[in-house]
């Protein structure tokens, strides 16, 4: 996942939770401030009616004024008593009870809620009256309803605005990054050039490049000193065996030599040999995964095969082995030549070595794939092992038990895929992609 929407997932979880909290408090102060308004609406009709009632005593008489939403009733005088009588520390309101209802509104032909004040009062007359005085208030559910709506329009607006803002602004911000990506990517250690990181007016993009550099930098240092000794020690291993080996040729030419002493120095010979075979191999693998094949080219695999088995013929002979080349496709593929013919010569050569006699070795190829079949041992290899390094399959003395190795180290270098299976045949298959 990616950062942008990584941080964009938390940030639309974390605002949709903000929004609901701000929502919960506003539809709770509005609400509030309804009833506070309408509670000063009632209480200021309150005033105006008993003052109308103290200056025109018909009004009175008239107990049921529900189109001007208030009416007047004569109470008994202990009830009067009773409200007056209330502890409450707020001498003007004392008398007033306030309490939500509903009425019937033939208009909408359904009850609306309402906001209900009711009061006593001693009249100019000398007795007392209740006052019930009613206001139309908004619907809570109806304001709730409007709320959410608006809410969710509002929500969706700043998800929207969000991810475009975000979009184009951390595009701008990540540019000198993928810069510095795609610089670090294209990168080869070993080439004679030191890595410079892009600007950015980045801080940390700033500072990641300047690690980066003085990173590579030692890394370049390390390869050249690495580099160095696998020459040295490939020069230096390799001369002293050659000589050794020369030198034991001449001995063996001695015809004073016995028999015996003629095999002791064979066994020693091949020992040595079987050591230079060993460096090779070792030395390869080094460079190999050292990055040190850096030249590169278009290999045509179907020539290549056909050039291997043109090296093998004898030893295939030998083995009595057939060879077998089915091309369903051109495979052509970018890589190091000389890589490409160690690849396959190493898996020919295994599939020839390990097989039986009479045995056939099938090589096909296609646009994307290269598969060797050999019928060598009726069992199964160990997938989980075949390409570790000096993994031994047979018990042949000349193997180094580093070829498959070598394949896997070459395959893993140019992102290729080696599979092994086994299906009454050994099935080596290398996915290129």
């Amino acid at each position: 996942m990616k950062l942008q929407v990584y941080t964009l997932r938390y940030l639309l979880i974390a605002l949709l939770g903000v929004i609901a909290l701000w929502a919960s408090l506003f539809y709770m102060v509005i609400l509030e401030e309804v009833y506070d308004n309408i509670d000063d609406g009632l209480k200021n009709s309150k005033l105006l009616i008993i003052r109308k009632a103290q200056q025109s005593p018909e009004l009175l008489t008239n107990h049921e004024s529900e189109i001007n939403q208030f009416t007047i009733k004569p109470v008994s005088m202990g009830r009067y008593i009773a409200r007056n009588n209330r502890d409450d520390d707020d001498d003007d309101d004392h008398q007033n009870v306030i309490y939500n209802d509903h009425k019937y509104m033939e208009y909408d032909d359904d009850y609306e809620p309402v906001r209900v004040l009711k009061t006593v009062f001693m009249a100019s007359d000398g007795n007392p009256y209740e006052l019930t005085i009613t206001a139309s208030m908004v619907e809570e559910d109806e304001l709730l309803e409007d709320l959410m709506t608006a809410l969710i329009a509002l929500y969706i607006m700043l998800v929207v605005s969000i991810v475009i803002i975000n979009y184009f602004i951390l595009k701008k911000v990540w540019r000198s990054f993928y810069s510095l990506l795609d610089k670090l990517r294209h990168f080869k250690l070993g080439t004679g050039t030191a890595f410079t990181a892009p600007p950015s007016p980045i801080d940390e993009f700033k500072a990641l490049g300047k690690e980066l550099e003085a990173l590579l930098k030692r890394n370049e240092a390390t390869y050249a000193s690495q580099k160095q000794f696998i020459e040295n020690a490939s020069h230096e291993l390799q001369t002293p065996l050659a000589i050794s080996i020369n030198r034991l040729e001449l001995f063996a030419e001695n015809n004073t030599l016995t028999e015996e002493q003629m095999d002791a120095v064979g066994k020693i010979t091949d020992t040595l040999s079987r050591l230079v075979k060993l460096n090779k191999s070792l030395l390869m693998l080094s460079k190999i995964e050292n990055k040190q094949f850096p030249d590169e080219t278009a290999v045509d695999f179907n020539e290549l095969t056909a050039q291997v088995l043109s090296d093998f013929e004898d030893f295939a002979a030998f083995k009595s082995v057939s060879l077998q080349v089915i091309q369903n496709e051109p495979l052509v593929f970018n890589m190091n030549k000389g890589l490409a013919l160690t690849l396959l010569s190493n898996l020919i050569k295994n599939a020839i070595l390990h097989n039986r006699p009479d045995g056939t070795v099938t090589i096909a190829l296609s646009e994307k794939q290269l598969t060797i079949r050999n019928s060598g041992s009726e069992k199964p290899l160990n997938p989980d092992f075949v390409f570790n390094r000096f993994a031994r399959h047979s018990t042949n003395e000349n193997s180094t038990g580093l070829g498959l190795a070598i394949v896997k180290s070459i395959s893993s270098n140019y992102n290729l895929y080696i599979g092994y299976a086994f299906d009454g045949e050994h099935v080596f298959n290398i996915t290129f992609p």
